[in-house]
């Protein structure tokens, strides 16, 4: 039997001396990569949660994104977003499918910035091979792999050419892994254990609920947060509205579930209702506010202040 370990809620951060005279001094920017992002925080490559327009949205706020990978003409989108001045950020696979998407690319002389590597435990052989010929074919992009839930397979994924790492395993609101497999790790303890391994990024991967979760995976040494249903339902999302009863709401769905696979088989998702939230400017400006005031809480200035503070741990 292993030791207790924690998720999101079974913690709390600890006040410190607060430097700033408003919170608004507060800067909440990211260095990912080759870019500098206005927070640490992207919505998760989703097909429920990002399209085209979503991905667009985020890049000319200043945030960060990825695309998702289910039936993505990957050559027009990158080129798409390359002709618009803005940054391509994509996912892959690790099938044959996969070769012909990055050759179609490099036919077409493309070169994205960002790469993800995503499938549901990128501790395998087929992802070690795929991340190298990644590596060789887009020496210049910057390679996410994921995902991944301990110290020993973050070790594994630097040493295989990632350039950061994406660290979570059913974490997810529409993840039904640990119920099918019992398979998991609570956040708190995967983030903490991934990060102090490695020395590339780490992307804490799932089970954010409350904004202030944000900033106790920044605590625990992420670079990047990932979150899904935090950015589903709005007008910006993707996913279809659905009304019931004189209410609206959106569908969100997991990779791993029948109605993003289209058929029910080695089903480890579901799909919920989200209620229609509007515009996401709003929610984009709370969880930066959000977040300038956790660094003020931290006695800092920008999200490094977060890596100093105490966590304590709560009886729920």
């Amino acid at each position: 039997m292993h030791k207790t370990e924690l998720n999101y809620g079974d913690v709390y951060l600890v006040p410190r001396k607060t430097v700033v005279d408003s919170r608004k001094e507060c800067d909440t920017s990211v260095q990912f990569g080759p870019r500098r992002f206005d927070m640490p925080l992207y919505a998760s490559n989703m097909k429920s949660v990002v399209d085209a327009e979503t991905c667009e949205y985020f890049a000319r706020h200043g945030w960060f994104y990825t695309m998702h990978r289910f039936n993505v003409d990957t050559v027009a989108f990158v080129a798409g977003m390359q002709q618009k001045g803005l940054f391509a950020s994509i996912s892959v696979g690790v099938n044959d499918d996969t070769i012909e998407q990055l050759q179609a690319l490099k036919d077409a002389g493309l070169t994205p910035e960002y790469i993800t590597l995503d499938i549901a435990n990128a501790w395998c052989v087929k992802a070690e091979r795929m991340i190298k010929l990644v590596k060789q074919m887009f020496p210049a992009s910057f390679l996410i792999g994921g995902n991944i839930a301990t110290a020993e397979a973050a070790r594994d994924l630097q040493a295989w050419g990632c350039d950061a790492i994406k660290a979570g395993i059913a974490g997810g609101r529409v993840c039904i892994t640990k119920n099918k497999t019992g398979f998991h790790r609570p956040m708190i303890s995967t983030v903490q254990d991934c990060a102090a391994a490695v020395t590339i990024p780490v992307i804490a991967d799932g089970g954010i609920v409350e904004h202030g979760d944000v900033a106790k995976a920044l605590a625990c040494g992420a670079t990047m947060v990932m979150a899904g249903s935090l950015f589903a339902g709005y007008d910006e999302s993707a996913g279809e509205i659905v009304e019931i009863n004189g209410k609206h709401y959106k569908e969100y769905f997991g990779s791993a579930s029948q109605f993003n696979k289209g058929e029910y088989k080695n089903v480890e998702g579901k799909k919920i209702l989200v209620e229609y939230k509007g515009r996401m400017g709003r929610v984009l400006v709370e969880l930066k506010e959000d977040l300038q005031s956790s660094i003020s809480y931290a006695g800092g200035k920008d999200i490094a202040a977060l890596r100093q503070v105490d966590m304590i741990v709560v009886a729920r």
